[in-house]
């Protein structure tokens, strides 16, 4: 359980680190007039490092049981993560205009693989209300922020190594789905534990 719940707020720290990118001067250039643009920059880039304070505040249930105030807080950041990683698709489809001729394959290769990230992240969302106890229920929700920031971040590596900052939520949000894995099981042997003795 110590090495989940370290493994966790190493990767929230990472996932905060990522504000960082808007300090690069790539995201958010003064150069640019429009507002418009400068603001769904933020929104874009912004995310992960909000998401990583947002997870360290609400933090992770101590055990089984969990306060309905935290579960529903970590529901909330789940689902924004999973519409906020949707919208990133939208806009992948626009930067890769940039790839002329080529700009068709990459969107159908793309696709493919934004349906696993997004799949995945869904996934992560609905076993969430698969869960019974509201400590479990919290944790994999918490762990949907982290799989949508971590892929989010992983492909504009790909497409803009320039962003060296992301490397921090790329990893940060690896950390916390394991972490959150890791605190899950310890919570699976609490509960059998017991069930043996019985």
């Amino acid at each position: 359980m110590r090495i989940g719940r370290s493994l966790f707020h190493l990767g929230a720290l990472g996932m905060a680190l990522g504000l960082g990118v808007l300090g690069q001067g790539l995201v958010l250039d003064p150069a640019t007039p429009n507002l418009a643009v400068q603001a769904s920059n933020f929104l874009l880039y912004a995310f992960p490092g909000l998401a990583g304070l947002w997870l360290s505040l609400v933090g992770f249930p101590r055990g089984k049981s969990s306060d309905l105030s935290r579960m529903v807080l970590s529901h909330g950041a789940a689902l924004l993560s999973v519409l906020w990683l949707i919208l990133w698709c939208f806009v992948w489809l626009g930067m890769m205009e940039m790839f002329g001729e080529k700009a068709e394959m990459w969107i159908k290769h793309s696709a493919y693989l934004h349906l696993f990230g997004v799949g995945f992240s869904m996934a992560g969302y609905a076993t969430g209300w698969m869960a019974q106890e509201l400590g479990k229920r919290t944790l994999r929700f918490l762990m949907t922020p982290g799989w949508a920031v971590s892929y989010m971040a992983w492909f504009n590596l790909y497409l803009q190594p320039e962003l060296s900052f992301l490397w921090a939520p790329a990893i940060g949000g690896l950390s916390v789905i394991i972490g959150g894995f890791l605190m899950e099981r310890a919570m699976k042997r609490e509960v059998e534990a017991p069930s043996r003795v019985a």
